[in-house]
């Protein structure tokens, strides 16, 4: 795939929404062990189950860390994601992209770039950013994507040669 000439930019990967609805997910989970911990406190656990308890724990904190955090970038290289660790697409390893967005439910869903690359499967990236959505869209359309594209959105295709 020969990618369109694009400025690089970097942006958050999910929703303001998203990120307000994790948080207040993780204020009613921490607010449910909090109002259990008497009860929880007087239970005799074995230890394997305290272990897998923590693990799970470790678990929700890393994905809502990773909803916070996490930024999408796209460069003349490579496309990018993360936000301890990055996972990495090279644009030259890429042999098909696909935009799943529906552009009235950017601020509730963020849109995804699902890439094939060719002998190492899929990876899915992120991406909320309106600078992002933009490369995207030229990217997948080889151009910017016009109102009437754009809007309609569901299911956008395009194969490498």
């Amino acid at each position: 795939m020969n990618p369109p000439a694009f400025t690089p930019v970097q942006g958050r990967s999910f929703p303001r929404a998203v990120q307000v609805l994790a948080t207040m997910a993780m204020a009613g989970l921490l607010a449910s062990v909090w109002a259990a911990r008497g009860e929880l406190a007087g239970m005799a656990l074995p230890p394997e189950l305290t272990l897998l308890g923590g693990l799970a724990g470790l678990v929700v904190v890393w994905h809502y860390l990773h909803i916070l955090f996490s930024t999408t970038g796209i460069s003349g290289q490579a496309l990018t994601q993360g936000w301890l660790w990055r996972s990495r697409v090279q644009l030259s390893d890429v042999a098909q992209v696909k935009l799943l967005r529906f552009k009235p439910l950017d601020g509730l869903v963020a849109p995804r770039l699902v890439v094939q690359t060719r002998g190492f499967g899929k990876h899915t990236f992120h991406a909320a950013d309106p600078s992002v959505l933009a490369v995207i869209d030229v990217l997948v359309h080889g151009r910017a994507a016009s109102p009437v594209e754009a809007g309609a959105g569901t299911h956008l295709d395009r194969t490498a040669p």
